[in-house]
């Protein structure tokens, strides 16, 4: 179900409030870009629904920052108290113990009588607190990072990347970054990472991978950044056409609807992506004319049963 706008809207104020009180200068086009908005949006943002907050424009570099040492504090705004409740809210939602963190670093008091109450499903990272934030300042401050990385199929391979965005999709969280050997952007599943190390010297922005990351922001609905995204036509009847067409999710399109079906096309990185979608709703979902993803999902049945005649089941 594709997240409605004042959502949207909402995670992006939160998130550059947040960035200010941490003392950075912002950049518009990064901005726009990081989530997915035009610049006129992001301008908006700051001269406008920001408007009550004293952030100026460096003349040098038309970065956006507050003015001189100025932080959230007891601030009495109304508007300024309630971003900062919803703030927290979702803070929760990451890490339980960046609460009190955030109690006396955005207004200074408790945030016991909140509220506001998120259900972001996002996974804990309680126990990766160091790798993530080591992963958050590599990006902040532009450094090469090295590590291990262990794929599904449980290979180990080293890797050196320029690191770009910690991304959550779907609830889990990735590190977007450029992989030098290959010359790529590419995700990597954040608890998979071992044996991070920092090199030194820092990297140059890439406009090429920074454009890749916008078009990519524009429709996140797949960790599987930079694979070739391809198209499936999916036939949906049944309980799923119900529900589907309600939560219509972000990767699939309605081309056209009957009396008791809908056609659609799914966009998708990977197999597993259509198959996982396939085989949850069974047998209310058939792929459409592409013998590839048939014969994949005839043979994880073929596989499924021949392991219960086998184990018994």
């Amino acid at each position: 179900m594709a997240k409605p706008e004042y959502d949207k809207a909402m995670y992006r104020l939160t998130t550059i409030i947040c960035r200010l009180n941490i003392g950075e200068a912002l950049d518009v086009k990064e901005l726009a870009t990081e989530f997915g908005v035009t610049i006129r949006t992001v301008q908006k943002d700051l001269n406008e629904r920001l408007s009550h907050l004293p952030i100026e424009r460096r003349e040098e570099d038309g970065r956006y920052r507050f003015m001189g040492d100025y932080r959230l504090r007891g601030t009495s705004e109304p508007d300024a108290i309630l971003v900062a409740d919803l703030m927290t809210a979702m803070i929760r939602n990451v890490d339980a113990g960046y609460t009190k963190i955030a109690d006396n670093f955005i207004k200074g008091r408790s945030f016991s009588t909140s509220c506001f109450l998120f259900h972001l499903n996002l996974e804990d990272i309680s126990n990766y607190g160091d790798l993530f934030r080591l992963l958050n300042q590599a990006v902040a401050l532009r450094q090469q990072v090295g590590f291990t990385y262990c794929n599904n199929q449980g290979e180990s391979k080293e890797y050196t990347v320029h690191p770009y965005r910690l991304a959550n999709l779907k609830g889990f969280w990735y590190l977007l970054a450029y992989d030098l050997k290959i010359g790529r952007l590419k995700s990597f599943y954040l608890k998979k990472i071992e044996s991070p190390i920092i090199h030194p010297g820092n990297y140059q922005i890439d406009s090429d991978v920074m454009e890749e990351l916008e078009n990519f922001s524009n429709e996140i609905f797949s960790p599987w950044v930079c694979e070739e995204c391809r198209t499936v036509k999916l036939q949906i009847s049944g309980k799923a056409r119900i529900y589907l067409k309600r939560n219509l999710p972000t990767a699939l399109t309605i081309e056209s609807e009957g009396a008791d079906s809908l056609l659609v096309s799914m966009e998708y990185f990977a197999d597993s992506e259509v198959l996982v979608l396939v085989k949850q709703w069974l047998p209310d979902i058939v792929i459409v004319e592409n013998q590839v993803l048939t014969d994949k999902l005839k043979a994880e049945f073929d596989y499924y049963r021949q392991r219960c005649i086998t184990d018994g089941c």
